[in-house]
């Protein structure tokens, strides 16, 4: 089954992935504001790429860029949003 293309009969490929998460990344860029972010919870096969015994993460947009880093609150919960200073 092809996840990226699913009009395809091949197989997913690494760049299919690569481009999937550039257009969610520039998607993520137009709904949040500028020094806003949304905690996500990581669960299945995500990591937290700074942080690894964390299980969650704050997705924010700022300087026009969207970035990930590591949740120093653990009183915030996934769907939260906050501000980014």
């Amino acid at each position: 089954m092809n996840y990226t293309r699913p009009n395809s009969d091949e197989s997913d490929e690494p760049k299919d992935w690569l481009n999937s998460a550039l257009i969610f990344g520039r998607t993520l860029s137009l709904i949040l504001e500028e020094n806003t972010g949304i905690v996500v919870k990581i669960k299945g096969d995500m990591v937290n790429p700074i942080n690894q015994d964390s299980d969650r993460v704050v997705v924010f947009k700022k300087d026009k860029m969207i970035h990930i880093d590591d949740i120093q609150d653990q009183s915030l919960q996934e769907g939260d949003f906050i501000r980014i200073q």
